[in-house]
């Protein structure tokens, strides 16, 4: 399964905050893959997982969000990104706060787009302390999942208030349970972007 870290593209300009005033805006200019690529990276997995015969990679999913205005404000907006990533792989989609369609899905073969909301008041964020996607690739049994974290590094899971919660597997690829994520994604709407083949 193809693995793509967003911090391996710092060169690689990803022109986001278009809508936004002021300093947001200027910022906006000069972001990258690596600071606000996650969702393009998790879009790769995505693709990749459901798709391995196709050749959508990172130039496509950046042109993709630049074509459908995605990057508009922070980062990738998925409720305009993931019905145009759909409709451009010929695939199925939903969004949904759901964990039980979330969990079908991965169990009938699909895989998942999951929206981390970061730090807030008596948490800490386990993928990350700020909003931020992860691809969610398949479900182990007892309840745990498999995570592929597009801003990975050695150590991340390593933090105060992560440490145990998160198995790394592979580069990039981890197993947790499925309250963690449930955790990490519950203040954001929809929390969850199912993809799965027609």
């Amino acid at each position: 399964m193809r693995y793509i870290n967003q911090k391996d593209y710092p060169d690689w300009l990803y022109v986001t905050r278009v809508d936004m005033e002021g300093e947001h805006r200027e910022r906006g200019k000069t972001t990258t893959v690596a600071s606000s690529g996650c969702g393009l990276c998790s879009a790769v997995i995505v693709a990749d997982r459901l798709l391995p015969e196709s050749d959508f990679g990172l130039k496509e999913a950046l042109e993709l969000s630049y074509d459908v205005g995605a990057n508009r404000q922070i980062g990738t907006d998925y409720d305009i990104y993931a019905p145009a990533l759909a409709e451009k792989l010929g695939l199925a989609w939903e969004g949904t706060d759901d964990p039980a369609q979330m969990r079908h899905c991965l169990r009938t073969g699909g895989a998942v787009v999951a929206l981390v909301d970061g730090d807030r008041d008596g948490y800490i964020g386990v993928y990350s302390h700020v909003g931020h996607y992860v691809a969610v690739v398949s479900e182990e049994r007892d309840e745990r999942i498999v995570v592929l974290d597009p801003a990975y590094w050695p150590d991340k899971y390593e933090e105060e208030g992560r440490k145990g919660l998160v198995e790394v597997k592979d580069t990039g690829m981890s197993v947790c349970d499925m309250q963690v994520l449930l955790n990490d994604t519950e203040p954001s709407s929809p929390r969850f972007y199912l993809f799965w083949r027609k």
